[in-house]
């Protein structure tokens, strides 16, 4: 059988390829992925695969077997994200201002190959192979939940996915059990004054030095409240305020990130935030708008899919390597807060092409070889798991 899948990963390799570049030339931004949902419909029409339309804009494909066996899914997302592309690529993207700088176009080829080699391989067919593509994974809240709700679980057993990865090299596969990613949330403070000349401050609230005050001590949360044993990170990403060098601004904003692994340590993060920016406002006199969201929760892998991940990539002389936990956010999260499964790396690295800029960077760029990798990595496993691998 190993075999096999060797053969058909290298016969719908140039496939792979060629979807992968039409996506990557026509990306969509997340929420508006109308044109790459379409293609994606119809190249599974094309192929005879059945499939629906599922939430906004996400597509999911089932193919059943004669013969009785588990429900297997398998994810994909396919938005891009809002960087302009330089140009270079002979399928550079066409679309002004966006760009497939994650990957995710990678992905959605790789499950179109998935799909594919399994209609024309019928025979490998036990219970139900299930396809999810899913939209907007960049911009919370997401497509997952909205996915979910609509039914794209409905029957499944187990789900697997997976993201490439600047840090293997091409053909790698890397997967991390149990807690893998972090959850994403985000906190946004506003102070607020009535403006003054920069020559006499205590004649106004200073909502530079507020928001400077609540930055220093957001800075400290980490390292003197959050124990040692729990991973966080709290990061202030931008501030805006002012226009003039003499004028102390009616309002500063600052807005940030947080990441943790427990529930109870983005807890006690936002009520800290909140305190830090309270007692800065009331110091300086501003008035104080503070919001804490939630984002994607972590992701963890199962055990037992995790092992099954790595059992794949063995049986098929892959290499593989085990990978740390990182604060990076997923929303495969959430379709493993519904049934086991496991979130996985391909590495697409490769100094030779140039493949080497990390994710969400305009000269991102990837070995294509990786795909073929998680082709073979998509196909052990759901060999594995309906008992022929």
């Amino acid at each position: 059988m190993k075999n096999k899948v060797k053969c058909a990963a290298a016969a719908e390799y140039p496939s792979i390829v060629e979807n992968r570049r039409y996506i990557h030339q026509h990306p969509c931004a997340s929420f508006h992925e109308e044109e790459t949902a379409s293609y994606i419909c119809r190249q599974l029409r094309q192929e005879g695969i059945p499939f629906v339309k599922c939430g906004q804009n996400g597509v999911v494909a089932r193919l059943k077997g004669d013969e009785g066996g588990p429900v297997i899914a398998f994810r994909a997302d396919f938005d891009a994200l809002p960087i302009q592309e330089p140009a270079g690529l002979p399928y550079a993207s066409q679309s002004p201002g966006v760009m497939h700088a994650c990957g995710h176009d990678a992905h959605a080829a790789v499950l179109l190959g998935l799909a594919r080699v399994l209609h024309q391989n019928r025979s490998w067919l036990r219970g139900e192979a299930v396809f999810i593509f899913q939209y907007a994974e960049e911009l919370p809240p997401g497509g997952a939940a909205p996915m979910i709700a609509a039914g794209c679980l409905e029957g499944v057993e187990r789900i697997y996915g997976f993201h490439v990865s600047d840090e293997l090299d091409a053909g790698t596969v890397g997967v991390c059990p149990g807690k893998y990613m972090a959850a994403s949330d985000s906190f946004f403070m506003t102070f607020t004054g009535n403006g003054g000349h920069g020559s006499r401050p205590d004649e106004t609230p200073d909502t530079v030095l507020a928001a400077a005050s609540a930055i220093i001590e957001s800075n400290t949360i980490v390292s003197r409240f959050v124990p040692p044993r729990a991973a966080a990170v709290v990061s202030v990403c931008n501030i805006h305020g002012g226009k003039a060098y003499n004028v102390l601004p009616s309002q500063v904003s600052v807005e940030g990130t947080v990441r943790t692994y427990e529930a109870e340590t983005a807890e006690l993060i936002q009520g800290k935030l909140a305190l830090a920016a309270k007692g800065a406002a009331a110091f300086y006199g501003a008035a104080l708008n503070f919001r804490f969201e939630y984002g994607y929760p972590p992701v963890v892998n199962a055990e037992r899919e995790a092992g099954l991940v790595r059992a794949a990539a063995e049986k098929l002389d892959l290499p593989f390597k085990a990978i740390e936990p990182t604060p990076v956010g997923e929303d495969f999260s959430r379709y493993l807060q519904r049934v086991p499964g496991a979130f996985f790396r391909v590495g697409i690295r490769n100094p030779a092409l140039k493949a080497v800029y990390p994710l969400h960077n305009s000269l991102f760029r990837i070995d294509e070889e990786g795909m073929r990798a998680a082709l073979e990595t998509f196909l052990g496993i759901y060999l594995i798991e309906t008992g022929q691998l």
